[in-house]
């Protein structure tokens, strides 16, 4: 008798032990992830014209990034070859198809070109401009800033023909120490290349 009193308490702290501890768990809250994108010169509030190419047919594209950056987190370095990726903080959509996104979006305005494709185009689009862009570093520091290094080409409707090329450094400071700064930041570096692209495209012999 004595034992199965015994097993039979065991048995019921046993099992409040596990309700507690569920409990506990299932009362926890998960930190919310927080899903980004770039921003755009006009989400920027930077949207004045450098040109008026209304005839020309803008290809951009392809972009392609470092095997670091395809992933769905958002990645910054913390000391020297060393980064994070942060669970909680994720951009919205794929990386590549973002900054193509958003220098199709900022070279249109800069140059005031209405009629921009993605590479790859439709076969109807014959763009008058091709660029492509290599993305060799795109990350920073969350108590610094962010870099952003890229190589370009610039070439006319014949792709083996370049018109223009060139190796881009860029540093922006961060505002504050947050991933929403470290975005901002980011898309402020992807607006200071395609104005140098697009200067370069207006330099062009016509």
């Amino acid at each position: 008798m004595m034992r199965n009193s015994i097993r039979t308490v065991n048995k019921l702290l046993f099992g409040l032990l596990s309700v507690l501890l569920i409990s506990g768990c299932l009362g926890r809250s998960s930190p919310e992830v927080t899903y980004y994108s770039l921003l755009t010169m006009e989400q920027l509030g930077e949207t004045q014209a450098i040109a008026s190419l209304s005839d020309v047919n803008l290809g951009v594209g392809p972009i392609t990034i470092p095997d670091s950056l395809k992933r769905s987190q958002v990645v910054s370095r913390t000391h020297g070859n060393q980064y994070a990726f942060d669970e909680f903080n994720r951009w919205v959509g794929v990386l590549e198809m973002d900054i193509t996104s958003v220098l199709g979006d900022n070279l249109g305005a800069l140059l005031g070109v209405e009629n921009v494709g993605f590479f790859p185009w439709m076969h109807h689009f014959k763009p008058t401009y091709r660029i492509a862009v290599d993305i060799v570093r795109l990350d920073g520091s969350l108590d610094s800033e962010a870099v952003l290094s890229a190589r370009w080409t610039v070439s006319g409707d014949d792709s083996n023909k370049f018109l223009a090329a060139g190796k881009s450094d860029y540093r922006q400071p961060l505002d504050d120490a947050s991933y929403a700064a470290l975005i901002k930041a980011e898309s402020q570096l992807i607006v200071s290349l395609s104005r140098e692209i697009a200067d370069k495209i207006v330099a062009l012999p016509k």
